[in-house]
């Protein structure tokens, strides 16, 4: 999903949002532009790994990755580890070289030392960026230019860049969403709608760290633990999200936004199936409604959309 923050404030009235409730987050780095613009946020992901990046990088106020753990972490592995010990053996060319899972399997291990629980959600954070590098050299497909520890170090050092203190507080949850409450009081309830993708989890950036983060290689049992986690939540073209529950979580929000991007499909397929069926579940409590979309990319029909509903 293509999420842009500032299509986002440019399409709601001027002085609005002055906060956001995000019942499903997309990615926290995704969410600093709005940080920066002072807004205070209420931002849940019901993932686990998923919520402590949320932690690590959007509610955190200024805290970095420490000098003395830098040099007790960020380390050259000089010889081979053994791959039977390595949970992630599975994954080897899958999308990651033998060197790369060496690096994640320590990685793992060493983040486990780190006593305090700030420095080890930074770390996490950290592992995540070089996965996700990884996985876009093999998308490419390139050769990776650095080495992983020093892959590392550039991502300790970038996040000197992502981390601050904002004006207002970002309030982070990892909440079930039956555990969601209603009592949020922000001006604008925000949905970054995920449509379901049929990409290969191996190429799955997001249940490939997840499976990391639960030290577990097996993807398949990864992938099915986060669609429990999102029931409901998620468009699919044979099966509606579940409205009801999605609007039970609107508090007293004075403007629902739903953000999606889709291709390979004409828009008025979207509006037809996903656009029009939200405005007419939501609207007993948002009656006005607007639809917008852009091109994102001509070659492949690829569009963005914006739905804003009002009280």
């Amino acid at each position: 999903m293509r999420f842009q923050p500032s299509w986002i404030v440019e399409s709601l009235p001027p002085g609005e949002p002055d906060s956001l409730f995000i019942p499903l987050a997309p990615r926290a780095t995704s969410l600093l532009w709005f940080k920066r613009l002072g807004l205070k946020m209420y931002v849940n992901d019901p993932v686990e790994s998923r919520g402590m990046l949320l932690r690590a990088l959007l509610q955190n106020q200024g805290e970095l990755f420490s000098e003395p753990n830098r040099k007790k972490f960020n380390q050259s592995i000089e010889k081979p580890l053994g791959l039977s010990m390595n949970p992630f053996k599975a994954w080897e060319g899958r999308p990651f070289s033998r060197e790369q899972l060496d690096y994640l399997f320590f990685w793992r291990e060493a983040a486990l030392e780190i006593s305090e629980i700030g420095q080890r959600q930074v770390f996490w954070a950290a592992v995540h960026q070089v996965m996700a590098y990884w996985v876009g050299l093999g998308l490419a497909p390139k050769q990776a230019q650095m080495a992983p520890d020093e892959a590392m170090g550039y991502i300790l050092g970038k996040q000197n860049e992502l981390i601050f203190a904002g004006q207002e507080p970002v309030f982070s949850l990892c909440l079930p969403m039956s555990e969601l409450g209603d009592e949020v009081e922000a001006s604008v309830f925000l949905l970054p709608l995920p449509i379901q993708e049929k990409i290969r989890p191996e190429w799955d950036l997001d249940i490939l760290f997840h499976a990391w983060f639960r030290g577990n290689g097996d993807l398949l049992a990864a992938r099915s633990e986060m669609d429990e986690a999102r029931r409901g939540w998620v468009q699919k073209w044979d099966a509606s999200p579940d409205y009801g529950q999605i609007l039970s979580k609107v508090g007293k929000a004075r403007y629902c936004v739903v953000s999606w991007s889709g291709s390979d499909l004409p828009p008025r397929l979207h509006e037809e199936m996903v656009a029009n069926p939200f405005r007419n579940a939501f609207a007993r409590l948002f009656p006005s409604s607007r639809l917008l979309m852009k091109t994102a990319q001509r070659q492949d029909d690829s569009y963005d959309f914006l739905l804003i509903m009002q009280r």
